[in-house]
């Protein structure tokens, strides 16, 4: 229960104003920049025991600088009253959030509902075609009197239910011990939007509660460096891989003050940002991967040092044709097979072909095509695949970087146009009489010419067949897998089964048939070992099929050899290639009680 700070009332309602006051820097809309996050912080007088450090704004801060610069970010706090300090604002003006973060104190009651509103009211303003909300609260719902915590709670439910409206996405963090209870009204926001809920029971988990929503979203980010920091001086140099990024941010966050940040690299250009328990290095086109940095930590205090690195790319492709006879002897015709050359490019600068390097390599992009995701690898820079051409035509291909260990910014899509082959003429001879000496060179010729379409249309060898098993992802499962078996070749029933697919490690690769016997079922199903899963992107699964089982998605039977992704809830029926043998399987998201069971 929180506590009540009656007498703080006007102090505080008057910092929030100043603050509105003093910031009113509203960023120009551009098309290139397609999401928006309001971060909405609790800061009411409960936060002073449960924050005293104030490590929720080193949270905004590690939020708000690991975001890519598609991102703008806004911030909204609430106590008694609810104040919109800064509406979405572009890369350029992330440090003037933090200056006003920065200014925030902690004092009066607990207005969530109205918190919220202004939240979900700010987004609906914005044309982003991705909207969240990232709330952080440490307790339930309180006012001063009961009428109007009620009128607050009522609040709070029409603003979910109008983010759910909105398509607007809400993640919770919740703080201390009020905050255990699932059954908390403010975790209900999570739930109805698709979003994730955390819970740290102490200030000083933040951190972890953040990194978890970075990730639910997509962003890009590793750990290059954690130094356990002495008081004195402390040195790091790392090798980044990120060779042409438009931008890599190197954000230095500790639960004490960071002082006399140095570093060394080569690059364009660069700026730094320096807060009480946070430094942030943003680095423009760095032309190498060295980076050197010292700084001096606070004796007993840790220092993690992330990279966040982005791209903003333009996706070309080069066609490439080739053409055989065939057909009968008297209407001859060309086959064309076309070689895409899919590369891609830096869009500020397009003379630089990006990840070209051996780091990249064998990374994973999966391209729509028609309705179909084909998951291809990419090799020194490019993606190749083949297919016949019998008309032309064009298709729009759409890139998926979900699975691509980087962040990209740019065109999603491009124009494929294919050419037909081209037609052969073939003329009518004239009706005359041939010499014997004539007619017997042209047989000839006619034999040479038909051993010559022998040789042409003998088939090529087969490609060696690539490894079954799918290449593991980079994203982390947060799921289960339910299993109703419906159908056995023995006739025995078997009850409904779960399987934890949390404890997994994350991006591992795991067959139907693993699943099964980790469930401890002893029937037999012919083709399972063919089927693969691993984590996707948005809390979701990639399923492969590699078997000749029938499988059903919402009426659409999934191909051989294709990767499909399950969202939370997808259902998929599957006819085992004994064709006797049938089960269900449904994947769903654990609840946060589930999670460690």
């Amino acid at each position: 229960m929180k506590k009540r700070y009656p007498k703080y009332l006007s102090l505080a309602m008057g910092i929030m104003l100043s603050l509105l006051l003093c910031m009113h820097v509203r960023a120009q809309e551009s098309p290139n920049e397609n999401k928006s996050v309001v971060f909405l912080l609790d800061v009411s007088g409960s936060m002073q025991s449960n924050d005293p450090e104030r490590l929720a704004v080193d949270s905004i801060a590690q939020l708000i600088y690991s975001l890519p610069t598609n991102y703008k970010v806004g911030l909204t706090v609430y106590s008694t009253e609810a104040a919109v300090l800064q509406k979405e604002a572009d890369n350029g003006h992330r440090s003037d959030i933090m200056d006003l973060a920065g200014k925030i104190e902690y004092q009066g009651y607990s207005n969530a509902g109205a918190g919220l509103l202004s939240a979900v009211e700010t987004l609906t303003e914005t044309s982003a075609g991705e909207k969240y909300i990232v709330m952080l609260s440490d307790g339930e719902i309180l006012m001063k009197e009961d009428a109007l915590t009620q009128e607050s709670e009522q609040l709070c439910r029409d603003a979910i239910a109008y983010a759910e409206e909105q398509g607007i996405i809400i993640h919770v963090i919740g703080l201390g011990e009020d905050m255990e209870d699932e059954a908390n009204l403010i975790y209900d926001a999570a739930a109805l939007t698709g979003g994730r809920s955390c819970h740290a029971s102490q200030a000083s988990g933040l951190q972890s509660a953040v990194d978890l929503i970075l990730a639910e979203m997509g962003v890009k980010q590793s750990t290059v460096a954690i130094v356990d920091a002495d008081g004195g001086t402390e040195r790091v140099v790392v090798e980044l891989p990120y060779l042409q990024a438009d931008k890599i941010r190197v954000l230095l966050t500790s639960s004490a003050p960071i002082h006399n940040l140095n570093t060394a690299f080569q690059a364009e250009n660069a700026r730094q940002v320096n807060g009480a328990g946070y430094s942030l290095l943003e680095i423009e086109r760095p032309s190498d991967g060295h980076l050197e940095i010292s700084f001096e930590g606070t004796a007993g205090s840790q220092v993690r040092i992330n990279a966040i690195p982005e791209y903003s790319v333009l996706p070309k492709v080069e066609i490439v044709y080739e053409d055989r006879l065939s057909g009968e002897m008297d209407n001859p015709c060309y086959e064309r097979t076309a070689k895409l050359l899919y590369t891609f490019c830096s869009k500020e600068k397009q003379s630089i072909s990006l990840w070209e390097g051996e780091y990249f390599d064998s990374s994973k992009i999966i391209l729509w095509i028609n309705g179909e995701a084909e998951e291809l690898t990419l090799s020194k820079g490019a993606l190749e695949m083949q297919e016949s051409v019998t008309a032309s035509g064009a298709y729009e291909v759409a890139f998926d970087y979900s699975a691509f260990p980087a962040n990209v910014i740019g065109e999603e899509s491009i124009t494929v146009k294919l050419e037909e082959p081209p037609v052969i003429d073939v003329e009518e001879p004239e009706q005359v009489k041939f010499p014997i000496g004539i007619a017997a060179a042209t047989l000839l010729l006619l034999i040479a010419a038909a051993v010559l379409i022998f040789y042409l249309r003998r088939p090529k060898s087969a490609p060696a067949p690539v490894e079954e098993r799918p290449q593991p992802s980079k994203y982390p499962y947060v799921g289960k897998m339910n299993l109703y078996i419906t159908r056995t070749s023995s006739g025995y029933d078997i009850e409904p089964l779960s399987y934890n697919l949390f404890r997994l490690p994350a991006g591992k690769v795991i067959s139907l048939q693993e699943i099964l016997e980790e469930c401890e079922v002893k029937e037999s199903f012919p083709g399972a070992k063919h089927i693969f899963f691993k984590p996707g992107t948005g809390r979701s699964v990639i399923m492969t099929n590699n078997s000749d089982c029938t499988i059903m998605k919402s009426r659409e039977i999934l191909m051989k050899n294709k990767s499909y992704q399950l969202n939370v809830d997808a259902k998929v029926d599957i006819s085992f290639e004994d064709e006797v043998s049938e089960l269900t399987l449904q994947y769903k998201v654990l609840k946060p009680s589930e999670m460690w069971q």
